[in-house]
């Protein structure tokens, strides 16, 4: 028994022992009955995690595999290697993520390259309606695809599929922005299409051959002068009538 602390009761050492004595006995007992199970638990809790960090790794590795998969067949389609057509078509129909997207952006794009725009355009269609893809994406694919018609559509078509994507520092604003202030000049709206290329030429996030371009028709235009940098957003100006072909 422990030592009796000085100025404690007999009586109340007594019942401090026993208690200790009780508390013992049930911590060995739940041992006895719970211990094994409690090892188990914590044997099971360790291989989770060994397997989620496994897990991990291949998700790592593979991604890697992917890269250098998709990079290699991308090579290939440079040279006319029929076995890189089979690896892109493999990427686009599989369940690759971001690499089947690029995949099916490759095939469009090289459908357009063999003349097959009807090809072309149901591909980037249906990469536009994706819900499951980026929303930069899906807008590119809408541009690429309106790109691709460009020659047969009406102007005003144009204008409302691009007038949503070319507003100053969306994604895409240089690339969709150029093509809707064509369509402008196409429908005789030049007071519409210079503001858009005055706010090209000065978005320095924009290729420098696209601003040069854009500054150039601004100028032309007689709008450069009068834009300012932090100039209206496009969805401003006033919409454009609708038309049954080209002006």
């Amino acid at each position: 028994m422990a030592r009796e602390p000085s100025g404690t009761a007999p009586e109340d050492a007594f019942i401090r022992e026993v208690d200790e004595e009780f508390r013992r006995d049930q911590l060995s007992g739940f041992w006895n009955r719970y211990g094994r199970w409690i090892v188990i638990a914590i044997g099971v809790g360790l291989v989770a995690l060994a397997g989620f960090l496994w897990w991990r790794e291949e998700q790592v590795r593979n991604a890697g595999v992917l890269s250098e998969e998709f990079s290699a067949a991308q090579q290939g389609l440079e040279i006319g290697n029929a076995k890189a057509v089979e690896e892109i078509e493999r990427f686009a129909t599989g369940n690759y993520g971001g690499y089947t997207a690029l995949a099916r952006f490759t095939k469009a794009s090289r459908a357009v390259e063999n003349g097959d725009n009807a090809a072309a355009l149901a591909e980037y269609k249906a990469l536009a309606a994706d819900a499951k893809l980026p929303q930069p994406l899906r807008d590119l694919a809408t541009i690429t695809a309106v790109r691709v018609e460009y020659d047969t559509l009406a102007p005003a078509e144009i204008v409302t599929r691009l007038k949503p994507l070319a507003q100053p520092g969306a994604p895409w604003f240089g690339v969709a922005g150029e093509m809707l202030a064509v369509a402008y000049m196409a429908q005789g709206k030049p007071e519409l299409a210079g503001p858009i290329f005055a706010a090209i030429s000065s978005d320095e996030t924009i290729a420098p051959s696209l601003r040069q371009r854009a500054q150039q028709l601004a100028a032309s235009l007689g709008s450069l002068p009068d834009v300012a940098p932090d100039a209206a957003p496009v969805a401003d100006a006033p919409a454009a009538e609708p038309t049954t072909g080209k002006n």
